[in-house]
């Protein structure tokens, strides 16, 4: 039985990650654009001690504490806890169906996914296939605001920090030399590398990596830029996250952060529920079971804890989006919201209930 670390609220406890195989068990075979691309094996220590690492066959292991990380799939897997929504061994099996012959297109593998996740309600899974498919336009222009906020970055490496289907490492890869994209869920990274492929992303260019955001595989000072979009809100330590992407910083680096705030005036948009974020936190999971027949993880911040959590090393604003950025279903509201922010009044009366918050800021 495989141990990782729990890191929440700086302690440091073994839990167990199942009695599961570090072989790459799957219906798929790996080919040539599934290995683990070279570059990325310098960069890789233990998320536990931060000890260097070193491959053996299909895993790679700690020289200090000994801990044993497997390749699963071609992805190298350092997650010290799984995901809150589905155990490894669950999701290792969830993957073997979802892979299952013919091979799928990355739309299918959208449509397909859900059709597996009969705990997410129909409804609910249009608007999050709508939303993925649209992600590539979104992440573009993510990156052109950090180039905006910061054009003395460097090229060189860039981080996609919880990066679901890869929309936005595809988009770096048109501008960095490396790009490593980490999520806490390997099945949607199996799905990023179909998506990525699609694209003609350069194989050895991208780096999928299994990681909890909390307890990164990198060594100090390696990325010249992070981002994260609506990740915060989806980590067990949220201060954990955010010392870990200072630490991976180069210096002068920067990051930039997309958030769903609490206190939205809007409904939340994981249950699509208006006032959920009023209700107590303990109460949350139950009401969405209750009234969405859905789990509910998520743990969104109000703009004061924003502002807490980033004091020393980042600065929370109110979102400026580009036209077109957030779909044509949303373009109108886009237009009123920037008709409103340019108005004193009305951006300090908003400023507590806006959907989401840009943190940004740069390692000195």
């Amino acid at each position: 039985m495989r141990a990782g670390w729990d890191v929440a609220a700086g302690q440091r406890r073994r839990v167990s990650l199942g009695g599961i195989s570090t072989r790459n068990k799957g219906v798929f075979a790996l080919g040539p654009h599934h290995a683990v691309t070279r570059w990325i094996e310098a960069l890789l220590v233990c998320p536990a001690c931060h000890g260097d690492v070193a491959r053996s066959a299909d895993f790679y292991r700690c020289a200090s504490c000994a801990a044993a990380y497997p390749i699963r799939h071609g992805v190298p897997d350092f997650r010290l806890w799984p995901d809150e929504y589905v155990s490894v061994a669950d999701e290792l099996a969830k993957i073997d169906r979802l892979f299952a012959p013919p091979a799928p297109t990355f739309r299918q593998l959208l449509t397909r996914y859900y059709d597996l996740s009969p705990e997410s309600p129909r409804k609910l899974n249009v608007r999050y296939v709508a939303a993925i498919e649209n992600s590539a336009t979104r992440d573009e222009a993510l990156l052109r605001k950090l180039r905006n906020a910061f054009p003395d970055v460097g090229r060189t490496r860039f981080l996609d920090l919880g990066c679901g289907t890869a929309a936005l490492a595809l988009a770096a890869s048109k501008e960095f030399a490396e790009v490593v994209a980490v999520d806490a869920a390997l099945r949607w990274l199996l799905v990023a590398r179909q998506r990525l492929n699609e694209a003609g992303a350069p194989a050895v260019g991208v780096a999928l990596i299994c990681a909890n955001a909390e307890a990164l595989p990198f060594r100090l000072a390696t990325f010249d830029a992070v981002m994260a979009d609506s990740v915060l809100e989806h980590v067990r330590d949220s201060t954990r996250m955010q010392s870990e992407t200072m630490r991976v910083l180069r210096g002068g680096g920067a990051f930039l952060f997309t958030t769903n705030n609490r206190f939205s005036i809007l409904p939340e948009p994981h249950v699509r529920i208006l006032g959920f974020g009023l209700i107590p936190r303990r109460w949350m999971e139950r009401m969405a079971l209750a009234l969405r027949k859905t789990p509910y993880k998520a743990r969104l911040h109000s703009r004061r804890e924003l502002r807490r959590l980033f004091r020393d090393t980042g600065r929370v604003e109110l979102p400026v989006y580009e036209p077109g950025e957030l779909g044509e279903r949303n373009e109108r509201a886009r237009r009123i919201w920037e008709m409103m922010r340019h108005i004193p009044l009305l951006r300090w009366m908003m400023g507590p209930i806006v959907p989401q918050y840009f943190i940004s800021g740069r390692k000195s």
